[in-house]
């Protein structure tokens, strides 16, 4: 146990030492892009998981949200069995206020309706899991600016889809999609 403890502190050490480099980079007017590509990622991961925001009404830093990735995958995967039950009720009170018309419960049932047709009922999911809106994929809890999403194959009777629900950093629902597996570039 000793051993697990020491290499627990060890890698909190590191994460903190990534994160102060980070910040010395920054300060020393290096780009995010630089930083990403030494990490190897976009440019938008690394502000994501490394940026410092101020917030222009009251000056205040805007710190990201912890995200815990096993909530993110357990919520997208609870969206589509929403979907699946037409419990549109529990589903809309997952959503953000100022995208409910938007994505309203008759819309949904449309987009539903037509995947069933094509493909059959909902089986089971597979490979879900958590992105940046730009793709990369989340490998571990970390706090986060903004949006992630959380992505998964559902798989029909007949077929497969890849679903996509935007989260915001409360864990609401910002956007939906059903896609084709294959759809390049993904609109988030």
């Amino acid at each position: 146990m000793d051993a697990i403890r020491e290499a627990q502190k060890n890698l909190d050490h590191a994460k903190e030492q990534l994160r102060q480099s980070v910040r010395q980079a920054r300060r020393e007017g290096r780009t995010w892009a630089d930083i990403g590509d030494m990490l190897g990622m976009s440019r938008q991961a690394a502000f994501k998981r490394f940026g410092e925001v101020i917030d222009p009404v009251d000056g205040r830093k805007i710190t990201g949200v912890p995200m815990s990735l096993t909530q993110i995958r357990t919520r997208t995967e609870q969206v589509f069995d929403l979907i699946a039950t037409a419990d549109y009720e529990a589903l809309e009170q997952m959503m953000h206020p100022e995208v409910r018309e938007e994505l309203s419960a008759s819309k949904i049932a449309m987009v539903w309706s037509s995947m069933l047709t094509e493909f059959g009922a909902k089986e089971s999911y597979e490979d879900t899991h958590v992105t940046f809106p730009a793709g990369e994929r989340i490998e571990e809890d970390d706090q986060i600016l903004g949006t992630v999403v959380g992505v998964t194959t559902v798989t029909c009777e007949a077929g497969e889809r890849m679903g996509r629900v935007a989260f915001d950093e409360q864990q609401r629902i910002v956007g939906l999609l059903v896609l084709p597996p294959e759809t390049s570039p993904l609109p988030f």
